[in-house]
């Protein structure tokens, strides 16, 4: 007998599944994860929390955003709540707001141009999925093409913190209940004031969406584009990276227009052809956003005094070759994403297992507002360090090919601080 609509199904998530997400930065080395068992609904262990492959693969990551956190909580939901077509949505209101508003992401904004509508079963709210996204009346907001329905998507698996002292995570306890208040689901922050932040940034939306400059396509390629996960605790806004070795990027390579077409058309209908182009192009560092908003000024300060975490030290740059400079990120379905588990967590290509890692950049600014999950970098291969071209290296230079390698990994990266341009 089919399972009913909003239930729980199970998963298949396996070790393999697991690290692929982990590769791909979605989650952090320093969490634990355990695949599930045979067990229909999750059944988490003691510090463990339920996570998503669908909600990974579709703009959230690990740590969790200050703003997913504030959503869950402030809704009161829990993430199998969420379909995964909210993340997608989610993630290109984090794209408007961080790359052309220039400020964090809130809930007041989101609930002027949303809202949460509940999906029902027999009469009861779903137990997964009962809150879907919509947009409000009126709403200027593009309209973003999801997906009818992302199949499967309830396949589950457990993440922990290794050390309970560092929250790497940031997703509230496992709760199988569904919402049974519906806490602030018809939050609308409407204001009479011409100054309230919410009617500033209507205003600056509907100047966006004039003449069909921003378009939702535009969204979804500002957070693919810069290779940059949306609803991750990040150290800076996406319209204030500063290039390819900016440290809250999950790679260092530049994705061709067609290999970005190809990613959005995965978890979209958005059919985008591949010599797309921009309708309205986000900030970033050498073109930051207008100064329009108060919020601007308390988060960000003088950007030309600011001392940006440093980016990432390219091992290619070091060698003065390409060699660290191999592809790096998620080989995503060949078709669009209507359904099962293979489909959204396919095997690794050969150019994930070739994904080149740097170290974590340190700030010199203080205390971020949320931790950075940079990249990790390893030695170069023998070829690069040492064996002449086209050859092998012999044998008995393995020790000191070891004793550069671990060189290698304990430089860290240069701590030169950036000046906003």
């Amino acid at each position: 007998m089919a399972s009913a609509s909003g239930s729980w199904r199970g998963s298949l998530m396996n070790d393999d599944d697991i690290e692929r997400l982990v590769r791909l930065r979605r989650i952090p080395r320093e969490v634990v994860t355990r695949a599930p068992g045979e067990e229909v609904e999750p059944k988490p262990e003691p510090g463990e929390r339920v996570v998503f492959g669908a909600h990974l693969d579709r703009g959230l990551g690990l740590p969790a955003s200050a703003f997913f956190r504030r959503f869950l909580d402030f809704f009161g939901l829990q993430p199998h709540h969420l379909p995964a077509n909210a993340c997608v949505l989610l993630s290109c209101y984090v794209a408007f707001m961080e790359g052309y508003a220039g400020l964090w992401p809130d809930v007041d904004f989101w609930g002027r141009l949303f809202y949460l509508k509940s999906q029902m079963t027999e009469g009861r709210l779903r137990t997964c999925g009962c809150a879907s996204i919509y947009p409000r009346a009126g709403s200027l907001f593009p309209k973003i093409p999801t997906v009818d329905s992302v199949k499967n998507w309830q396949m589950t698996f457990y993440v922990k913190n290794a050390n309970p002292a560092f929250d790497r995570i940031n997703l509230p306890e496992y709760n199988p209940a569904p919402p049974t208040t519906r806490l602030n689901w018809g939050h609308n922050p409407k204001s009479a004031d011409p100054d309230a932040e919410v009617n500033l940034l209507w205003d600056f939306l509907g100047e966006c969406v004039s003449a069909g400059r921003l378009s939702a396509e535009d969204l979804l390629c500002t957070y693919i584009e810069r290779r940059v996960i949306p609803l991750q605790g990040r150290v800076h806004k996406i319209g204030l990276m500063s290039g390819r070795l900016d440290p809250t990027r999950t790679s260092r390579i530049a994705l061709t227009k067609a290999q970005v077409a190809h990613r959005v058309n995965n978890i979209t209908k958005a059919n985008m052809p591949e010599d797309w182009a921009w309708g309205l192009p986000p900030y970033d560092r050498a073109a930051p956003p207008e100064r329009i908003f108060p919020r601007q000024e308390i988060e960000d300060g003088d950007l030309a005094r600011k001392i940006w975490t440093a980016d990432l030290v390219d091992p290619a740059d070091q060698a003065g070759d390409q060699a660290g400079d191999q592809a790096g990120d998620d080989d995503l379905p060949a078709v669009p994403d209507q359904g099962g588990q293979g489909e959204h967590n396919p095997p690794p290509s050969p150019e994930q297992l070739e994904e080149e890692e740097a170290e974590p950049a340190t700030s010199t600014t203080g205390p971020a507002p949320v931790r950075a999950v940079p990249l990790r970098s390893r030695p170069p291969a023998a070829s690069a360090t040492s064996a002449p071209k086209k050859k092998r290296a012999a044998g008995g230079n393995t020790a000191r090919l070891e004793g550069q390698a671990k060189r290698q990994r304990q430089q860290g990266p240069k701590k030169v601080p950036e000046m906003a341009g």
